[in-house]
């Protein structure tokens, strides 16, 4: 429509009715917005959901419902860093949820770990970024020598670049409940998760992450979302489940998925209700 036909009171009644109609068309705000990269980790939390519906957003998939006393959003955001920050910009946006849950798989990056273990993460940062030293060609590349740069987000109030080299702490509160809750296939632990679009196999680099950034788990979505939980100034939190343990040797496996999911609906059916966001 082009409102510069209308003139004067009805010009401004036109756009207030316009920008009405947009936010009507907006889902309603959830409590929860779950978060799984691949169909395995969402498929448990999805048979879980009651009165469920389906919403699509561009290429992105979500479900709305409820579990527990909590209405929820689910979303499927797809492997990687573009994906998932695709995704999660537009769960907040559609969903103005009170408490993200982002949960999946990961490789484990320190011995005490096996398959089935679940870390909820104390603490999410990105470990991707590095800056190599001068070397001539023919020299080679030492990835072990790599100086790692921080993630950095505009402080909105300064224009400035803020660094956070230890990442985004969890929600307090949500990792209370999360402690109390039962993993049915293995061990929890409190712990650290980095996030990278990468997959580390080698056993020197997986003990030089653990050292460096005190990493216990690494995949490639909760360090990315936690940076814009923190934007947004919403609650986070971040379960991982071991789906690949180098140190034993055990491949790949992504049923090992299913621990999370039945591990994050028993953290929702056991969560408290939420405070309204700020």
């Amino acid at each position: 429509m082009n409102l510069s036909f209308f003139g004067g009171p009805s010009r401004l009644i036109l756009t207030g009715l316009l920008l009405l109609f947009t936010a009507a068309l907006r889902a309603a705000p959830v409590d929860v917005l779950v978060q799984g990269a691949e169909r395995p980790e969402v498929a448990d939390i999805l048979e879980a959901l009651e009165d469920s519906q389906k919403i699509e957003l561009g290429r992105f998939t979500f479900w709305t419902g409820r579990i527990g006393s909590h209405s929820v959003a689910i979303s499927l955001t797809g492997q990687g860093l573009l994906n998932c920050t695709t995704a999660t910009i537009l769960g907040i946006e559609e969903f103005a949820p009170k408490l993200i849950v982002n949960q999946g798989t990961s490789g484990a990056q320190v011995p005490y770990l096996s398959l089935h273990d679940i870390i909820i993460g104390r603490r999410t940062l990105d470990y991707g970024n590095f800056i190599t030293p001068v070397r001539a060609a023919g020299a080679g590349s030492d990835a072990l020598t790599w100086t790692p740069l921080p993630q950095r987000l505009r402080d909105p109030a300064t224009g400035e670049l803020v660094a956070y080299p230890t990442g985004f702490a969890g929600d307090a509160a949500a990792l209370a409940v999360a402690q109390r809750t039962r993993n049915p296939m293995g061990r929890v632990y409190p712990g650290i998760i980095g996030s990278a679009h990468e997959v580390n196999l080698e056993l020197d680099r997986v003990q030089w992450s653990a050292k460096t950034f005190g990493m216990d788990v690494e995949e490639m979505e909760s360090g990315h979302i936690a940076a814009l939980a923190h934007a947004y100034g919403i609650r986070y939190v971040a379960f991982r489940v071991v789906s690949d343990a180098p140190y034993e040797g055990v491949p790949f496996y992504a049923m090992a998925a299913r621990a999370t999911a039945l591990f994050t609906v028993s953290f929702l059916q056991n969560l408290p209700p939420l405070p309204a966001t700020p």
